[in-house]
């Protein structure tokens, strides 16, 4: 019987329900999601459910209870409806607990999308306490949300709150999961989209977790000449969470030049990752979206800025030098106060 289900183009068409993943294939699309973003997530117990492991997001260690299913056509006349179904000797000691900072529980299912990995569908625990044998009910249009938004809410017949998610977005989930399904994200004045929330509230945690990586990465390379490790910690710090910080501040464009491509930029430190301090690391305010050359310019001290903005080229490069590497084409740069301290640092650091 054919019901109405995610293309591979993400349309939603009438066909046959996906391939069932496996237990263990659920198992392993929920540890490699849980450490992803720099989260570090390991088993307890995987045998039997509620599966249970520990996340830590940056800040603290979340013990975590799953539940997981494959999700199913439901048994009725809608074609759009999908279900996990809780089975009555399912052990309850995850589902009945409560929901804190350091202890949470999430019910899950797993759509086998054709457009890449496994969306995944979070229903509330609190509804499905006592459940006996329980259904957990979700339309395929709002599971298809995940793929356009990242993360969509939407709401049972209970009025509780389902998430549906991009494999990518289920450590924020958990670690920002309050009780009933909730999460801690604030409300903006203006509004903006549950992805841009969900990203602004996680980023504390996340910079944490990326800081706590590059020391991983530092300690681990020890074998390496002193040049070596610069290029391996700066290409992790340049391309992970600092970079997408400066896309976001530089609209995804050179702040020296026209070069939009992203896999042409890189996040550049003004003052490098090893003077800063924990605070200072992933401060945006102490970056510059630059593409490959300007980045080697500025990498080498070769350029700086002056407070207001003013290109200052190291005297170590002559006219002609100046000449073929186009330093006449550099605009003035905007120099925000934030940023003044971390020019200053640079400049005294400009060859001579």
């Amino acid at each position: 019987m054919s019901y109405n289900q995610i293309s591979s183009t993400g349309a939603i068409i009438s066909a046959t329900n996906p391939p069932n993943i496996s237990s263990k294939e659920i198992r392993e699309y929920i540890y490699q999601a849980l450490n992803l973003h720099d989260y570090t997530f390991t088993w307890i117990q995987k045998h039997s459910q509620p599966y249970q492991g520990i996340l830590n997001d940056g800040e603290k260690d979340i013990n975590l209870y799953i539940y997981a299913w494959n999700m199913s056509p439901a048994y009725r006349t809608n074609p759009s409806e999908k279900r996990i179904q809780i089975q009555a000797a399912v052990n309850n000691v995850g589902i009945d607990r409560p929901i804190s900072d350091t202890e949470k529980t999430i019910i899950l299912g797993l759509y086998n999308s054709p457009t890449g990995a496994p969306l995944f569908v979070a229903w509330d625990t609190t509804v499905n306490r006592g459940h006996g044998q329980k259904s957990c009910y979700v339309q395929i249009e709002d599971v298809a949300r995940a793929l356009t938004d990242g993360i969509y809410k939407t709401t049972d017949r209970n009025n509780a709150p389902i998430y549906t998610m991009t494999q990518e977005l289920l450590g924020d989930y958990v670690s920002l999961l309050k009780s009933s399904n909730t999460l801690r994200i604030a409300t903006p004045a203006t509004p903006t989209t549950l992805l841009s929330r969900v990203k602004n509230a996680s980023r504390p945690s996340r910079k944490k977790r990326a800081i706590r990586t590059i020391a991983q990465i530092q300690s681990s390379i020890n074998s390496l000449t002193t040049t070596e490790k610069e290029v391996v910690c700066k290409q992790r710090i340049g391309q992970g969470l600092f970079k997408d910080l400066l896309i976001e501040k530089y609209s995804c464009k050179c702040a020296l030049c026209d070069i939009d491509t992203k896999r042409m930029l890189i996040g550049s430190h003004i003052k490098t990752w090893a003077d800063s301090n924990d605070t200072e690391k992933l401060d945006e305010n102490n970056g510059l979206l630059l593409c490959a050359h300007h980045d080697a310019l500025f990498d080498k001290y070769l350029i700086s800025f002056d407070d207001d903005g003013t290109l200052l080229v190291s005297p170590t490069l002559n006219a002609a030098e100046q000449n073929k590497l186009h330093l006449s084409d550099i605009p003035v740069l905007t120099v925000t106060p934030e940023m003044k301290p971390y020019l200053a640092h640079h400049r005294s650091k400009l060859r001579n």
